[in-house]
């Protein structure tokens, strides 16, 4: 009876410690800019070659320091990374099967549910994202209504999406409420 109960504890480990290094290793081949940007049409066509996107701060750092799209889309725990990356596989493939993303009207029609959908969980979230690298109290904004801003952004909760809410990717306006009172600093 107890060499029994070893066995399946062993094999019970052993298949655990196997499944966490495959999920490790999903993790990090699905979490590259390369699959990324080539997994899907969509991603490929308008988002990893966009002018926009390529010229940004985040990926043109004069530090070196290059932000991929896991950085901000993915996170870091492997049993949410794993979630997030099942999820989101199952709908991005239905989605590029049922429109015609060679469209760019179809496309564009996507974009601002898109954006909400990324804007609202980085409001829920407090801009989490943005804190794994960025230390508010370390940021050096050169210009006065930056620096107010964030001085401000303290005392009134405004989290870093609310006024950086087109910062890598190409514009899409804000929904309703949305930013409502960012910009509305009191004197």
């Amino acid at each position: 009876m107890n060499k029994n109960i070893f066995i399946v504890l062993f094999l019970g480990i052993l298949l655990s410690i196997l499944l966490v290094i495959t999920a490790d290793h999903v993790d990090r081949v699905t979490s590259t800019d390369e699959f990324c940007g080539n997994s899907c049409h969509s991603m490929n066509q308008y988002i990893a070659n966009e002018e926009i996107y390529v010229a940004s701060a985040h990926r043109t750092s004069k530090s070196g320091v290059v932000v991929g799209c896991a950085d901000c889309h993915i996170p870091e725990s492997l049993a949410l990374a794993m979630w997030t990356h099942v999820k989101g596989g199952i709908k991005d493939s239905l989605s590029e099967v049922r429109n015609d993303f060679t469209n760019p009207a179809v496309w564009e029609s996507f974009k601002p549910r898109l954006a909400k959908q990324v804007r609202e969980r980085m409001l829920a979230n407090d801009s989490r994202v943005c804190r794994n690298c960025h230390i508010m109290e370390k940021i050096a904004v050169s210009s006065y209504e930056g620096q107010r801003a964030h001085a401000q952004s303290f005392y009134t909760k405004v989290t870093c999406i609310q006024c950086h809410y087109n910062l890598v990717h190409s514009p899409v306006k804000p929904h309703e409420g949305f930013v409502e009172n960012t910009h509305k600093l009191p004197d």
